[in-house]
């Protein structure tokens, strides 16, 4: 009786050693599951990113960036209509003649036929 229990002692303890060792594979297997599913799950986002990428620079992403770049330049290249309508207006005045007589008074040629800064100073140095 006492061969009887040791041998069923030493096949129990074998028998937990196997237990031990099939739960430290199981264990081992899920980490490995789970080390697989999370790998899986970041390759998939990886795919769909390299997906997007490559239906982006498909259908012309750059093209509508170019576009706008362009319609920026020729809005800000475009001449200012007022500033065109100030010059031709300074031009059609000194084309005119009307003010002549004042441009040639203000060069010294004649007397001013109105009041300027500098006579008005002149008058004040005289009167002072």
């Amino acid at each position: 009786m006492h061969n009887e229990a040791q041998l069923r002692s030493d096949t129990c303890d074998r028998l937990d050693q196997k237990v031990l060792r099939l739960r430290a594979s199981v264990e081992a297997g899920h980490r490995r599951i789970i080390d697989l599913r999370q790998g899986a799950a970041q390759a998939r986002a990886v795919k769909r990113e390299q997906d997007m990428q490559m239906r982006l620079n498909r259908h012309g992403n750059n093209s509508a960036v170019n576009e706008a770049e362009e319609l920026i330049a020729r809005v800000l290249g475009r001449d200012d209509p007022f500033e065109q309508a100030q010059i031709l207006t300074d031009i059609n005045r000194d084309l005119s003649g009307a003010d002549l007589t004042d441009r040639m008074a203000d060069a010294g040629f004649g007397q001013a036929t109105r009041v300027t800064a500098d006579s008005v100073l002149a008058d004040l140095k005289t009167n002072l």
